[in-house]
Order: C-alpha cells, then sequence, then structure tokens
C-alpha cells in the first residue's frame, strides 16, 4: 500500500495483498488519485458545495469509478479525486475520504449533494464531520423514478405520471409545491394503475422533498456537474473495456 504526499496516488491497495488493516479483503481493489492541482481546488472551492459520482461496472473487472467534485464561481464541475474499486460500501468511502483529509486536512462544506445511497454521507460525516445541506443529485432522483415506472402497468398513465412529477419536483413556490404534492400523491393512490407507484413515492420520497425538490434549493445546482474531463474519462474506459472483450 502507498500513502505519499508527493505522489498523485494517495491510496492503494492492489488485489491479492492484504487489506486487513482497513477492513479489506485480499480480493478488494482500490486506487485513489488525487493530484496538487486538485488538491488546490477542493481546499479553494470545496467549502461551498462537494459533489460525489459514482459510475458503476466501468470494465470487466466490474470496477467502479467514484468521483468527488467542486463547483467554481462560474459553475463548473472540477473533479478534485478519483476513486477506483471493486467494492462499493461504506468502508471503502471512508477510506476514500480519510486519504482526502489526509491530503488536505478536514473540509466542512455547506452542501454536499450525492446520489440516494446512504453510504456516501454516512461515510463522509464520519470522516470529516455533519454537512448542514444534503442533497439529492435531480438526475440520480428522476432515474430512479424511471426505474420504477414498472410499477404503473398502463403506458399512457406512465406518461402522465411523468409529466405531473416533473412539475412537482420543479416548481419552486414552496406553497404551489405542497398543494401539488398532495394533489399529486391522492390521485396516485386514488387509481389501481398508479397505486403501487404512489406507495413507492410516498414512502421514499413524500417524506423528505427537502432533499430533491428545487423549491428548497433555490439558487443550489440541481443535479451533480460532471466535468469534460470526466465525461471523457469514462468514455475512454468504456472502449478500453469493449476493446478487450
Amino acid at each position: 500500500m502507498k500513502n505519499n504526499g508527493e505522489n498523485c496516488i494517495v491510496f492503494f491497495k492492489e488485489q491479492g495483498q492484504s487489506g486487513n488493516d482497513y477492513g479489506l479483503k485480499d480480493e478488494d481493489f482500490v486506487l485513489i488519485i488525487m493530484t496538487d492541482f486538485q488538491k488546490e481546488m477542493i481546499t479553494k472551492y470545496g467549502k461551498d458545495k462537494i459533489c460525489i459520482d459514482g459510475t458503476h461496472g466501468l470494465n470487466n473487472y466490474d470496477f467502479n469509478l467514484y468521483s468527488v467534485l467542486v463547483v467554481d464561481e462560474h459553475k463548473n464541475g472540477i473533479p478534485v479525486a478519483f476513486c477506483f474499486s471493486n467494492k462499493s460500501s461504506e468502508d471503502v468511502f471512508r477510506i476514500y475520504f480519510s486519504a482526502i483529509k489526509n491530503a488536505v486536512g478536514i473540509i466542512e462544506t455547506t452542501t454536499l449533494m450525492t446520489d440516494d445511497a446512504p453510504a456516501f454521507y454516512n461515510a463522509w460525516s464520519y470522516v470529516m464531520g455533519t454537512v448542514k445541506n444534503v442533497l439529492l443529485c435531480a438526475w440520480h432522483v428522476t432515474r430512479n423514478w424511471h426505474q420504477n415506472f414498472n410499477k404503473i402497468k398502463n403506458p399512457e398513465k406512465r406518461k402522465i405520471v411523468n409529466k405531473a412529477l416533473k412539475a412537482v419536483k420543479e416548481e419552486l413556490c414552496l406553497g404551489t409545491f405542497s398543494k401539488l404534492m398532495k394533489q399529486f400523491i391522492q390521485e396516485l393512490l386514488n387509481d389501481s394503475d398508479t397505486c403501487e407507484f404512489g406507495k413507492y413515492f410516498q414512502q421514499n420520497y413524500a417524506k423528505r422533498p427537502e432533499k430533491w425538490a428545487y423549491c428548497y434549493r433555490k439558487g443550489q445546482i440541481q443535479t451533480c456537474i460532471w466535468s469534460p474531463f470526466i465525461k471523457k474519462l469514462k468514455i475512454i474506459i468504456l472502449r478500453v473495456s469493449m476493446s478487450r472483450d
């Protein structure tokens, strides 16, 4: 394992190497990269917003890429650390954020934006401390909704629900949002075709609108902002993976 402040590789655990000291198995792989420029950027912008993005199954080895990003004054996403691992767990994320902490110190950010997996926030708060504003990435929220549209058997009603969801999510007036939410949930639950989705929405999202509704995050970014570099990196990794098939 390596943990060298003069090296962009701030943590490395290869497969086949013992990872008992970190709660890892021998077959686990973890590579964490952080350049000097990235250290400067997270120190400069990290106190405002931190975004955490995960991309799964990048290659034949089922490695995942976890990127930490900050947002500059022009609302551009800047990647400030990368973690490659075959494991997706809070333990790995604790190692990841601890490596960042060891490199630049504690980042006391105002806003943390992630997907809907609690492991990211749990690990971040364990290493860096609690965060005032914890938001869900709008893109991930919408994807989760769409993945549960199979609970709506009627295709036409899926379109209607999708349009209504978008209107509810993007409503900026808190009073109007509250009325729309109440009406939306009632209509879902009162229709046998949409009742199952209504129960899913009520259980998973209706009780915490402050995490995803736009009216609660005025002036905040709505989604994790992938930088062009990260988009290109994902494309390159995918092409390399396909060339090895």
